[in-house]
């Protein structure tokens, strides 16, 4: 199982990809993307 978030209403949404059931429980929506991973911030030396 893979957890996507909704487009629509933001909930975390568990996908079987065995038996190819994407839909979300809250709002019924089949449109989820997948979470992005925090991004890394880089310090720069002030001059």
């Amino acid at each position: 199982m893979s957890v996507f978030i909704c487009v629509f209403c933001g909930s975390e949404v568990d996908i079987d990809l065995e038996r190819n059931h994407i839909q979300c429980t809250k709002c019924g929506s089949r449109v989820v993307m997948k979470p992005k991973p925090p991004a890394l911030k880089k310090r720069v030396k002030a001059i």
